[in-house]
């Protein structure tokens, strides 16, 4: 697992929408668009207080914004929050967060803590 963060003179050129930090993390995720039905499942790689990235095979024919229910489980801990879809990239498809109610967002930040401490420990072992 490695931290990045987002370059802000990306934000400035219109190639990075995002400043807050990305964690990889591998976890098993589906998606669930309420009004149709359609479910499509994958991997989350990287997450974010604000959104996530989502390797998939699935052919995801959403338009921007669609509203998608994400559900996944990370370190034992099951997370289902509302995001809506932001762009398709080879492989997968990244989404922001939204409304995601206190209790939650409290669970994902130290979910992202755990995350980042486990990273750093594990990077520290394997440089010694």
């Amino acid at each position: 697992m490695s931290l990045e963060q987002t370059d802000p003179t990306e934000l400035r050129h219109g190639r990075e929408n995002r400043i807050a930090k990305r964690i990889s993390c591998d976890a098993i995720a589906e998606g669930i668009v309420p009004y149709c039905g359609l479910l499509f499942r994958g991997e989350i790689s990287n997450l974010s207080l604000t959104g996530c990235f989502m390797k998939t095979r699935a052919t995801l024919n959403m338009k921007r914004s669609t509203s998608v229910e994400l559900r996944f489980t990370i370190n034992g801990e099951q997370f289902s929050i509302p995001a809506r879809f932001v762009r398709i990239h080879p492989g997968g498809a990244g989404f922001e967060f939204s409304l995601v109610e206190p209790g939650v967002h409290k669970n994902l930040q130290a979910l992202m803590q755990d995350l980042e401490a486990s990273s750093h420990k594990k990077f520290t072992k394997e440089s010694l």
